[in-house]
């Protein structure tokens, strides 16, 4: 498959970089590196022994996204673009409402527009709220504390929407506290179990 990695050279995104490529997969990444390090695209590379089309820009811009899906030929999105820091959402809160859930929306749109029907949605824990039920089980109450766990909650509710209006849609949404790697199961070239799919 080929698979487009948003927000592929940030840490968890490029945990799941190598792993897809070392399932046999063909990644390209997008990360418009607010996140990230520059040095990570060589890194990647160094460490999958292969060479890796990334490409700097920011998710939201939907005509760069529609000219990539016009020059590639995707099966499926992982899709980590977006900011993460609960503090500085509480602080900031459009921007993160802005960037998280814009870059979502315009990811989606160039998807549909290229009938791109697999995504997998980085989610988070936080997503349960102050004092989750545990074990949290993907059937509980959504929640959020701050705005940086409203874009999750929101973002949730925006691809449930999306699965009943398309429902060829395969919509994977990963919660989960620990990266990719994190787990010896994962070490293993598996690929993390979603919590969620709709």
């Amino acid at each position: 498959m080929k698979i487009l990695v948003t927000g592929g050279a940030g840490y968890i995104g490029s945990h799941t970089v190598l792993q897809l490529i070392a399932a046999g997969h063909q990644v390209v990444v997008v990360d418009d590196f607010s996140n990230a390090k520059a040095s990570v695209a060589g890194r990647l590379e160094e460490l999958s022994g292969t060479s890796i089309p990334i490409h700097s820009f920011d998710v939201a811009d939907l005509d760069k996204l529609n000219d990539l899906f016009d020059a590639e030929d995707f099966d499926a999105v992982v899709h980590f673009a977006g900011y993460k820091a609960v503090g500085e959402s509480v602080a900031n809160p459009l921007d993160y409402y802005g960037n998280n859930i814009g870059a979502t929306i315009s990811l989606l749109q160039a998807m549909d527009r290229h009938e791109v029907r697999h995504l997998v949605f980085s989610s988070s824990a936080t997503v349960y709220g102050a004092d989750p039920i545990v074990p949290m089980t993907e059937g509980l109450p959504t929640s959020a504390t701050n705005p940086y766990g409203w874009t999750k909650v929101m973002i949730e509710q925006v691809l449930r929407d999306l699965a009943v209006a398309q429902p060829d849609n395969r919509i994977a949404l990963l919660r989960y506290f620990n990266p990719v790697g994190a787990h010896p199961r994962d070490r293993s070239a598996r690929t993390p179990q979603p919590c969620q799919t709709t």
